[in-house]
């Protein structure tokens, strides 16, 4: 949660937030896609949508995989959009490039020195 300064401010976040909540509230989730969005709005968790969506319609329904790549995907709606960007923020740690690799490895160090050796 943000760190809220003023008494507007605060009164503003809580207006988003109920906005939010009565917006999912009301989603009307009719294909299997909008079942899974609005089962993550409520849960934030992708393990615990692919349990409720494969107790409801069977086992093996649906992975991990196929949850987030629906997330990733390209938004079809409103509640969409929110949950790609909620996923994206909260996955954002796992994506960052990785560092730069030394100019040179262990191996090839000793490679070098084992070859000048001859």
């Amino acid at each position: 949660m943000k760190s809220i300064k003023t008494v507007d401010a605060a009164k503003k976040e809580i207006q988003v937030l109920e906005d939010f909540v009565s917006f999912v509230e009301n989603y009307q989730a009719t294909t299997l896609v909008q079942k899974i969005l609005k089962a993550y709005a409520y849960s934030g968790s992708i393990a615990k949508v692919v349990a409720n969506m494969n107790n409801e319609f069977g086992p093996d329904t649906i992975d991990h995989t196929f949850v987030s790549n629906l997330l990733k995907s390209k938004p079809q709606d409103e509640l969409h959009k929110r949950m790609k960007a909620h996923y994206l923020h909260k996955t954002r740690h796992t994506r960052k490039k990785p560092s730069k690799t030394p100019a040179h490895t262990a191996f090839q160090y000793v490679e070098h020195n084992y070859i000048g050796e001859r």
